[in-house]
């Protein structure tokens, strides 16, 4: 009988250091929390079937180079290829914060230049003359998403996303989709 109390004493206690190594292990730092937060957002410009890329593509008005031949799918892939990020600093204070984030992406300014370069190309060759509408697009299309894959990858102005702590979760007071785009779109 005191074997079998010994032995259900010492079930207990490995069950209850068990639960409680594993409390221990999955609590969060405020400043970690927040930077899953941005992880979380961030990871998406990386799957480029994510709805964060999509919500890009629609502030970019993408399908319009659909007449082109060129897909979303296509063009995210080739502007996010290397897409990276940092969190440089969470600064807490209270039920505030406030995240340093560096982006590395393609220039979008660049790819606008590097365009224009090859669109002005296209224009001098002799041979689009003979080309068709369909034929025309489609050359116009290849240009887009050759001159876009090979624009270098850059950092961008570090951004800064707040956050507020509100029922114990940290979320970003601004839009943050808005401060990363618009970082994006600057670079």
């Amino acid at each position: 009988m005191v074997n079998r109390i010994s032995r259900l004493i010492l079930c207990v206690t490995c069950f209850a250091m068990f639960a409680f190594l594993l409390v221990g292990c999955s609590y969060q730092t405020d400043e970690e929390a927040i930077e899953q937060s941005i992880s979380n957002r961030l990871d998406g410009y990386k799957n480029i079937d994510s709805s964060e890329t999509a919500n890009f593509a629609s502030r970019m008005d993408i399908d319009s180079l659909a007449q082109y031949g060129v897909s979303e799918h296509d063009f995210m892939a080739a502007y996010f290829d290397d897409f990276d990020y940092l969190v440089q600093n969470v600064a807490v204070d209270g039920d505030n914060a406030v995240a340093t984030v560096v982006l590395t992406c393609k220039s979008f300014t660049e790819y606008e230049k590097a365009l224009q370069e090859a669109t002005d190309a296209m224009k001098a060759d002799a041979s689009i003359a003979k080309m068709s509408t369909d034929e025309l697009d489609k050359a116009f299309g290849k240009t887009i998403l050759d001159t876009l894959k090979d624009v270098e990858v850059r950092q961008t102005e570090p951004i800064e996303i707040s956050f507020e702590k509100v029922d114990n979760v940290w979320e970003p007071v601004s839009n943050a989709s808005e401060d990363i785009a618009a970082a994006l779109m600057s670079n």
